[in-house]
């Protein structure tokens, strides 16, 4: 009988969470936000090989500040981490958009999470191109 019931909930629970995603893709411009995040992190894990694939040194300046200057260093293989943090994102924000699917502003609040997961990959490129620069202008 315990496993009937867990079977159930299982299946109960994927049922809700089908119907949350079918929700955020009901959504017109959910499509434009995700192809915009598709786009940016595509562009986000190019630059990061371009910038490991360059690289002929163990050490790589991941970050500049104009009044200190160098203030983070690290291996070649932390580049990765920018792209990944684009992915995590924009993985939070469907969790969150998923999880207030009933909400009566669910369009509002799909606007801005999925648009600050665009805008966020945006500036991660743009970050990524200053890493690059710092590295090899």
């Amino acid at each position: 009988m315990a496993y009937s019931n867990f079977y159930a909930r299982f299946f109960a629970y994927l049922d809700r969470v089908k119907l949350s995603i079918t929700a955020i893709f009901r959504f017109r411009p959910s499509y434009l936000y995700i192809a915009l995040v598709i786009i940016w992190q595509i562009i986000a894990w190019i630059q990061a090989w371009l910038i490991r694939s360059k690289l002929t040194t163990d050490i790589l300046v991941l970050h500049y500040n104009v009044d200190f200057g160098i203030d983070m260093v690290g291996s070649p293989r932390q580049i990765y981490f920018y792209p990944l943090m684009g992915l995590a994102v924009f993985f939070v924000n469907i969790i969150i958009l998923a999880i207030l699917h009933k909400d009566k502003n669910f369009k509002i609040m799909a606007h801005f999470l999925l648009g600050a997961a665009a805008l966020f990959g945006l500036f991660l490129s743009t970050a990524l191109l200053a890493v690059y620069l710092i590295n090899f202008r």
